[in-house]
């Protein structure tokens, strides 16, 4: 009899580690509205928590030290690398991000060393998505390069934004130059990018003669957003549900 308490309790003890294994699992860590970034004496410390927090994280960065960073996600397709989170009114499926945290030494704040510092923190991390720092012209792109295929593998992808575009140079407003290259990624990879949130005042306002001739869409976006004179720069996010990207572009807040 009294083996089969001690028993009953175990079961019942085993039954409490699950659910609480459980609780944690639904009741993660609330995510940040952005990165927290301290300084205690020579060090510097990043702690990001969110669906993206390598882009959290690029945000952080910019705000203190003025680095305007382009962003670009990879393709999120299957379930272990999505979670669902709330977008408007409804849940959506989103990359099933989560905790980042980056230190480096102050006094070495280099622009190109700390961002592969970052990239490479994250490529240690569990967080979904695998990417590589590039550099070109001056400036810094952060470019999604694999994510998980369906076998459970890390993948390589080519991003939408390396493709080689060729249309006409014509004389267009900045926005429909944007249009444009998204038509054109669209027609040639089937994957949607769709302009989303921008600062149309600048965009509609300004204009570029710009084509193509197998010309990397990520080189003639870079080109068209500096003919506004202003400091823009871009996301680039992955809807899991419509499997399409979403283009959104921002005007760079400098300290």
């Amino acid at each position: 009899m009294l083996r089969i308490n001690l028993i009953s309790e175990l079961f019942c003890l085993t039954l409490l580690l699950v659910a609480e294994v459980l609780s944690q699992k639904s009741n993660p860590q609330p995510y940040l509205r952005q990165a927290t970034i301290t300084q205690t004496g020579s060090v510097v410390h990043i702690s990001a928590n969110s669906f993206r927090p390598l882009e959290q994280v690029l945000d952080a960065l910019q705000l203190k030290y003025g680095w305007v960073v382009d962003y670009e996600d990879p393709q999120y397709l299957v379930a272990a690398d999505l979670t669902s989170g709330p977008v408007g009114a409804a849940p959506s499926l989103l990359p099933a991000g989560g905790n980042l945290t980056v230190e480096f030494p102050a006094s070495s704040a280099e622009e190109a060393k700390t961002l592969q510092l970052v990239v490479d923190q994250y490529q240690r991390s569990n967080n979904p998505g695998r990417f590589e720092l590039r550099f070109s012209q001056g400036d810094f792109y952060v470019v999604g390069i694999a994510a998980h295929d369906e076998r459970g593998r890390t993948s390589k992808q080519q991003s939408v934004f390396d493709l080689p575009l060729t249309f006409p140079a014509e004389e267009r407003s900045i926005t429909d130059t944007i249009n444009k290259i998204c038509q054109e990624i669209t027609t040639q990879s089937h994957i949607a990018v769709t302009l989303g949130v921008s600062p149309r005042r600048i965009l509609d306002r300004n204009s570029v003669k710009l084509g193509g001739n197998k010309e990397s869409a990520r080189e003639l976006l870079r080109k068209s957003l500096d003919a506004t004179h202003h400091s823009l720069y871009w996301r680039l996010l992955f809807d899991p549900t419509s499997k399409g990207y979403f283009l959104n572009i921002h005007s760079s807040r400098i300290p």
